[in-house]
Parts: structure tokens; C-alpha cells; sequence
């Protein structure tokens, strides 16, 4: 190869190599650009912290992954509709370079002009954002460049400016740029020309779910605490961590309380209402209760009812109602309309019960053009010894040519034995009627009272219907009868027991129920000379409803001895026993009456005053004193006004020992305390202390948790042994330990 060749061989080599130079070069600017531009979708992050007291913060949480090495751009410069003016400041924040998963929460405070930016959280930041106006500002957070932004998240303290037109560098509100969407990627808190409220964070923690799927709620200015002092600034906001499950609870319930289907009729459709949309999907369990005549070959449901009469569905996530369609199949069968219903079982997490949290479900019958059904004339027949016997009537409706027996069920109420003869006769707890006459509309039998001329109450007899023969006779609604039967003889006068209202209090921090709930409470005291057991009788905090409480029948709870307490809980939590109310007690006053079985025969009550904690209302003497505040209130016990001395003593070792005095020395002009030196034999009167010099202590006074006490501090006396006494009452012993 000659040598011109060569330089020609190797200049096309260098001329190679300088374009694949050139290549990777051009290459890698690319790549670095294309790292620091990634485009993110509008709620990528979401701030859930602002501070715009000097020194400016706040902070954010991303909705979703971010890749690696992304800026993104936050600022206060304000968005005229088509531009970001330039006048303030803007910070850069590069994600760290690996991808950042969703949940991860930044902090951002302005550490001043020495310091810039600072952050508490991964990735880099550079430049400021220094001052806010006082009538209000915003954050702006974008990626790309200022001149082309593409804006992910937006927050301001005071209202989005709407419309956007020309904007002053010295305007304190700003457009919202699209696509942000305020309550859902941006948020505003309210109109603070009136209220300058310029701090404020999300106040839910943790922030449970991570998905984009949070933005409404963090973005809902009703979950932030917003403040214009410190106490919402950047010192205040708390250590905010995420979770996996919904924060917040659904109420569930039913749309309507009542449906009607049709046999063979369009599909009904059952709504459940969610009054907040869930995160993620929900488990409901439906409760189904069949009515007499009610199977689950009358209707399909879907999904269908399972073995355990259940229905098991489930919520979507994001789903503000549900539909559960159900359809009444026909069977062929002439009936009556039949009934079902659908409750709110078990539920997942994220649900509670709303009230109505059961549907009534009627399935009309088509196949009733020539229905005819039988059943009791009324619901109740009463009867009087020594009165005659009564017919008890049944009805045919409409009236069908066919003869039937009839079978009724006999069910005896307490104390009934041969206290009426049945005409036809009752035989194994049965009556069997008829057969009846063709195209008849009614039949009846005859019930005579036997006289037994003992002084007794009303007795009761249930009679049901039960077999109708052949079939095709239905039974009607009213297929229950109550016989009542009255005795005549003379009853004598009702004498009430001696039973009174001694005590109550609406507050209660000492004394304790079965299940360790203070709840409000009324004494009863019984003076009689017999035990009295409340069963059957009232007890109201309403004089125009006496009987609102029923005291049931349970002996063994409900007898109180006689001379003994009885303590009652008005707490409105009938479920924990036979001694709890179905109502409570009012701070502000009101009526508290026992009522007789009859339910009109007041036996005791009063009107009671505002209550006041550490006091209690009752009686001195019980039972029969005058009602007035008592000082230590006294559950179970002989009511007192006072207890002159209690001890209360600290462990061994202490050097400190407190008395809490009953009443207050400082409103008592019989007060007097003694101490006796057990080991020196000295006596001390007043409310002076000495010790064995016979120097001269004053005795400390604060003020004790019940408003008539006061704690006496004696931490100044030697050790030693002491009795301690108030007036006249038995001394207590008393150890100062070293």
C-alpha cells in the first residue's frame, strides 16, 4: 500500500472513531435529560403539610412509584392561565436513583439564605422559596421546564382566583392550572382575607392506603388542622406513617326499609348505601329471616342465600352503593302474601351499621283469585268467673263449600289449670273443631270461667291455630287468640311497699358497676319490714310515661332485703342486667319516680337538682329526710353529709403523708384537728403543728378533688407515731416514716 493510501486508510479511522465518540456523547446527554424529565400524571404526589410563617415548609407524599433520578419542581410563582410569572422563588427536588415507592413522605423547610432548602427524606434539593404573603399563597408542584410545565399537585392558602386573567406579581391568589382539580390533585383552605390562616397539615395519621385513591380525602380540607400560629407550623406536624387499609369508616345501610315483590314479577333490586367509598373491597354478610310459610323456593337472590341463611356479598373498592337483586319465583300454590327479611350481619373493617340496617321483603301471591283463609275473629276474648260462659268466634273469608276440621293449640298462662272448661273439650293441649258448615263465614266454640273463689290476677290461656284438614283452607293473619280470664273475688286494698328513692348522682368516678363502667346510678332504700322484690314494677324519669322502665321478671336479682340498699344504673344499657335503665340520668336536673305494677300508682319520687361532680342527691335521714347535695356520695350505704377524717396513706418509706379532711376547715367553724405524738405524748389542737421543740408549724391546705375538701399536707412533722383526730370523731393512726 502505497503512502498515500495509508493516510487515506487512517484518516477514515479517525473519522470513525469521532462519530461513535460523537455518538455516546449525544447518547448520554439523552439519557441524562431523559432521566431528569420523566412526566408524571396530576396527583403523582399530594402535599399533606404547609407552613407559610417564616421559615417557609412543607411536605408531601407521592401516590404512586416515581422513577428514578425524577425533578420535580415546586413554586410560588403564580399561574396567569397561560404562564408562570417569575417574581418569587421555586425549589428543585430530584428523587434518589433508584424508584421511589408510593407512600414515601418529604419534608421541605427554607433553612434561610446561608442554608437554602432542607429536606427530611430521600433525593436532593436546591434552591428557595422564602416568603409568603400574609393574605395567602401557593405551591405549585410540576415536572418539565418553567416555560412548558406539566403540573401534578397544587395547594393554597387561600382560594383558587377564578377567572384567570391578568395577574400582578404582587397578587396573592392564582389560577389553578390545568389538570388540577381542586378536592381531588389540589386542595385550598379557605378565604383568608377574613381569616389568614397560613399553616396547616393533614391531620390523619397514619395516612392508611398509598394509591391514588387517597388524593379526595387528603385533599379535603375537612381532615386538615389549620391554624395562623405556630401550633400548626412545622414543629407541630406529626410523625405521619402509611399503612394498607382504609382509615376511615363506611356507614352501610339499606336505601329503603320496605319492598314489594310480585310472584313471577321484574327483578327488585335491594340498594346498600356507603356513605364513604372504600379503598379497598369490603365483606357484607346478610342475615335472612323467614316469616311462617317463607322457603327458599319463593324468591332467588344473587349471590344466592347460603345453608346458614346468610348472603355473603362483596363492596368494590370506590363503590358508593351496592345492588343485591332479588326475584319472587311462583310456586302454584294458592297463599297468603308471605314475608322475609334482610339484615346487616358480620362486616369487614372499613363498615359500621347505619339505621336502617334491615329491609322488610313482601312476595305477593299470584295465584289468590280464589283464596280463602280462616282465623280468629279477635285477637283477644276476655271472660269472668261467675259470668257464664262466651262463644270464641272464627271467621271463613271468603265463605267455600268444602267442610274442614279445625286444631288448636293450647298453651295455659301461669296458675291456669281447671280454671275453664272448653265446649268442644281440650284434650292434650288441643280442641278440635268442626267439621264446618258448607259455604259457612263463621263458626265458634264456647269457653265458660270456673268460679274457685280464690283472690288471684288474671290468668291467661294462648290458643293458636294449627292444622286446618284436607288442605286448602289457609290460615289468616290473625291465627293467635289470648283468653283472658278475670277473677271476681274481692281483692283487697294494695298496700305499696315502703321503698323510696334515697340517692343519686349523675356523676360517678368511685364507684364502679359489674362491668367497670362509672355510669350514673339511683339508690333505692326499702324500710319495710319484708323482703320487696321489684319484679313487674316501674321506674321512669318521665312523668307523662311511667311505665318507660319495666323491671323483668327476675326474683333473685331484683329482691332488696328489708332495712337493705338497692343501686340501680341509669345507663341505658338494659343488656347488662336486670338492675340497668333503659334511660339515664341528666346533668342538668330532672324527675326520677317508682311506679307500682300497675303502672299509675306512683310509690316514690323526686324532682332532683343540677348535678355537680364529687356530689351526690339523696336523703337525711334515709328514706325519710328531706332531699339535698351531699358532700361524699354514699352507693349502698347510710347517706352522710361528711366524713370528718380519711387517711390517705402513701407506701412505706415516704417521707410525705397527705390527710384529706372532710368538710372544708375553711368553711367550718367547728373544724378542729388534733394530733397526738404517740412517742412524746404531746398533744396538738388547732390547725398548727409543733414539733418535740415545741416549735411552731403551719399546716398547708389545697384544695381537694370534691369541692367541700381540702388535702392537709403534714410532710413537715419528725417521724414518728401520731393519732390524728377532727372534733370528736375516733382517732385514726397515723405513721410519718423517715
Amino acid at each position: 500500500m502505497n503512502l498515500f493510501a495509508r493516510i487515506s486508510y487512517l484518516c477514515s479511522l479517525i473519522r470513525l472513531f469521532m462519530r461513535k465518540l460523537l455518538f455516546v456523547w449525544l447518547l448520554g446527554i439523552l439519557l441524562s435529560a431523559s432521566s431528569f424529565a420523566q412526566s408524571l400524571p396530576a396527583g403523582s404526589v399530594a402535599f399533606i403539610a404547609i407552613q407559610g410563617d417564616h421559615p417557609i415548609a412543607f411536605a408531601i407524599i407521592n401516590t404512586r412509584p416515581i422513577p428514578a433520578n425524577t425533578q420535580i419542581s415546586f413554586t410560588d410563582n403564580k399561574w396567569t392561565g397561560s404562564r408562570l410569572l417569575t417574581n418569587e422563588g421555586t425549589v428543585v427536588w430530584t428523587s434518589p436513583d433508584t424508584v421511589l415507592p408510593a407512600g414515601t413522605i418529604v419534608k421541605f423547610r427554607d433553612g434561610g439564605a446561608g442554608t437554602g432548602m432542607t429536606i427530611i427524606g430521600p433525593g436532593t434539593v436546591s434552591g428557595r422559596i422564602f416568603f409568603f404573603l400574609g393574605m395567602g399563597d401557593q405551591i405549585l408542584a410540576y415536572t418539565g421546564t418553567a416555560e412548558e410545565p406539566s403540573f401534578i399537585a397544587g395547594i393554597s392558602t387561600n382560594y383558587w382566583r377564578s377567572p384567570c386573567d391578568t395577574i400582578s406579581f404582587f397578587e396573592f391568589r392564582t389560577c389553578l392550572p390545568a389538570p388540577l382539580v381542586n378536592g381531588q390533585t389540589a386542595m385550598c383552605f379557605v378565604n383568608v382575607t377574613t381569616y389568614n390562616i397560613d399553616n396547616g397539615y393533614f391531620g390523619v395519621t397514619p395516612i392508611e392506603g398509598v394509591g391514588p385513591e387517597i388524593l379526595p380525602l387528603i385533599n379535603n380540607v375537612n381532615y386538615w388542622l389549620l391554624d395562623n400560629g405556630e401550633s400548626a407550623g412545622y414543629n407541630s406536624w406529626p410523625d405521619w406513617s402509611t399503612g394498607n387499609t382504609q382509615p376511615f369508616a363506611s356507614t352501610i345501610q339499606f336505601a329503603q326499609e320496605q319492598m314489594t315483590l310480585t310472584e313471577g314479577g321484574p327483578v327488585g333490586n335491594v340498594e346498600l348505601k356507603i356513605s364513604v367509598p372504600q379503598f379497598a373491597p369490603q365483606t357484607v354478610v346478610l342475615s335472612v329471616l323467614h316469616f311462617p310459610g317463607v322457603s327458599s323456593s319463593d324468591y332467588s337472590t344473587s349471590p344466592p342465600v347460603s345453608d346458614q341463611m346468610t348472603i355473603s356479598i362483596e363492596i368494590p373498592a370506590n363503590a358508593t352503593s351496592y345492588i343485591l337483586p332479588v326475584q319472587a319465583l311462583v310456586d302454584g300454590f294458592p297463599e297468603l302474601d308471605e314475608n322475609l327479611t334482610l339484615a346487616i350481619g358480620a362486616l369487614s373493617g372499613g363498615l359500621v351499621k347505619g339505621a336502617k340496617d334491615a329491609i322488610a321483603i313482601t312476595i305477593k301471591n299470584t295465584d289468590n283469585e280464589n283464596l280463602s283463609y280462616i282465623e280468629f275473629e279477635r285477637d283477644t276474648v276476655m271472660i269472668t268467673e261467675g259470668a257464664g260462659g262466651k262463644d270464641v268466634k272464627l271467621r271463613i273469608v271468603p265463605p267455600v263449600p268444602p267442610q274442614y276440621y279445625v286444631i288448636l293449640d293450647v298453651q295455659n298462662g301461669p296458675g291456669v289449670s281447671n280454671d275453664y272448661i272448653s265446649t268442644p273439650a281440650t284434650s292434650n293441649h288441643q280442641i278440635l273443631l268442626g267439621p264446618t258448615a258448607p259455604n259457612t263465614s263463621e263458626f265458634s266454640f264456647n269457653v265458660l270461667p270456673v268460679n274457685d273463689f280464690q283472690i288471684e290476677p288474671d290468668e291467661f290461656v294462648r290458643m293458636t291455630i294449627s292444622v286446618v284438614t284436607p288442605a286448602g283452607l289457609l290460615t289468616g293473619n290473625r291465627s293467635t287468640m289470648t283468653l283472658v280470664i278475670r277473677d271476681n273475688d274481692a281483692v283487697p286494698q294494695y298496700l305499696p311497699p315502703q321503698v323510696y328513692i334515697n340517692e343519686l348522682a349523675y356523676f360517678n368516678s368511685d364507684f364502679p358497676d359489674e362491668f367497670g363502667q362509672n355510669d350514673p346510678w339511683i339508690e333505692l332504700y326499702n324500710q319495710d319490714t319484708a323482703d320487696v322484690n321489684l319484679s313487674g314494677y316501674y321506674i321512669s324519669n318521665d312523668l307523662n310515661n311511667p311505665v318507660k322502665f319495666k323491671f323483668p321478671q327476675l326474683s333473685s336479682q331484683l329482691t332488696i332485703g328489708a332495712g337493705q340498699y338497692f343501686v340501680l344504673w341509669a345507663d341505658q344499657q338494659t343488656t347488662q342486667g336486670a338492675r340497668h335503665l333503659n334511660f339515664k340520668l341528666t346533668q342538668n336536673g330532672g324527675f326520677v319516680g317508682l311506679y307500682a305494677p300497675d303502672g299509675e300508682l306512683l310509690i316514690d319520687g323526686t324532682y332532683y337538682s343540677p348535678q355537680r361532680e364529687g356530689f351526690s342527691f339523696g336523703r337525711i335521714p334515709d328514706a325519710q329526710g328531706e332531699f339535698n347535695i351531699l358532700h361524699l356520695p354514699t352507693p349502698g350505704a347510710e347517706n352522710t353529709d361528711s366524713i370528718p377524717l380519711i387517711l390517705i396513706p402513701e407506701p412505706l418509706g415516704m417521707s410525705k403523708q397527705n390527710i384529706k379532711v372532710f368538710p372544708n376547715p375553711t368553711q367550718s367553724k367547728k373544724f378542729e384537728l388534733q394530733l397526738t405524738d404517740l412517742q412524746h405524748g404531746a398533744l396538738f389542737p388547732g390547725v398548727k403543728l409543733f414539733d418535740t421543740a415545741g416549735r411552731e408549724f403551719s399546716v398547708s391546705l389545697h384544695p381537694g378533688k370534691n369541692f367541700n375538701s381540702r388535702i392537709v399536707d403534714v410532710s413537715s412533722l419528725h417521724e414518728g407515731f401520731y393519732l390524728i383526730r377532727c372534733g370528736n370523731q375516733p382517732a385514726v393512726p397515723l405513721l410519718i416514716a423517715p
